[in-house]
């Protein structure tokens, strides 16, 4: 699969969920990082030091990686909620959260077709983000309890554009320190425009997963593309000085 077609297909994704601050979450995560302390409290990783931590086709075998032209801008893409439990959903496709990103990269993603040129049957996108010391565990914590609590809410957007959606519980997230994932459902298009969100923190960095099925509905968890990014992760947050 070329990784021009898959810059094209990723266009099926919503465009909510295409901000520069894409975003994710999700279910009940299994730790698996017993040493938080050596990745955490120190510098933040540099937008130069994501790019090299971002996972390639290398990294993973059978899948083709796209990395994005993201840059942190002060653009207005941002999303507000109209109820205030849901507000941690609406930050992760916000180019604005409340808890401020450092630095962050992104990438679209999948499996590589056998037919060269061919639209892969789920796209993804994911954004790689570093926060202050403490900061992640924050936007993890945040967002867990609104998955928890928040199973419908109305986005509005820059443009003042409204947007109703529905939230309801992914599957569990065998990766990071802590993780959840759910799905969010545009109801005005319930055949196409649902989408599973995958939030996954390693150390002071959160990575969030948009997958979307290419015909339209929430895609399946990434769960070997998030495993190879939590393992690149943690070695660039323990190679820091």
């Amino acid at each position: 699969m070329h990784t021009a077609r898959l810059r094209l297909a990723a266009a099926v994704l919503p465009a909510l969920l295409l901000v520069a601050a894409c975003s994710s979450g999700g279910g009940s995560p299994e730790p698996d990082s017993g040493t938080p302390n050596v990745l955490s409290g120190k510098a933040p990783l540099t937008t130069e030091q994501l790019s090299k931590a971002l996972v390639t086709d290398t990294d993973v075998p059978g899948w083709t990686v796209q990395p994005s032209q993201t840059a942190d801008t002060s653009d207005t893409s941002t999303l507000t909620a109209d109820k205030p439990a849901c507000q941690p959903l609406a930050d992760m496709t916000s180019s604005n959260p409340r808890i401020h990103r450092m630095a962050f990269v992104g990438a679209a993603f999948a499996k590589t077709t056998a037919t060269a040129g061919a639209t892969p049957d789920v796209i993804n996108q994911m954004l790689v983000a570093s926060h202050a010391p403490g900061d992640a565990k924050k936007v993890i914590a945040s967002v867990k309890s609104a998955v928890a609590g928040c199973t419908a809410f109305t986005a509005t957007d820059s443009t003042g554009t409204k947007t109703p959606f529905s939230v309801a519980k992914g599957p569990a997230v065998p990766v990071g320190d802590d993780a959840v994932s759910w799905v969010m459902t545009d109801t005005a298009d319930k055949k196409t425009g649902a989408a599973l969100l995958t939030v996954v923190q390693t150390g002071d960095t959160v990575t969030a997963y948009v997958s979307v099925k290419s015909a339209g509905g929430a895609g399946p968890l990434p769960v070997e593309v998030a495993r190879k990014q939590n393992d690149k992760l943690k070695a660039a947050l323990a190679a820091r000085k």
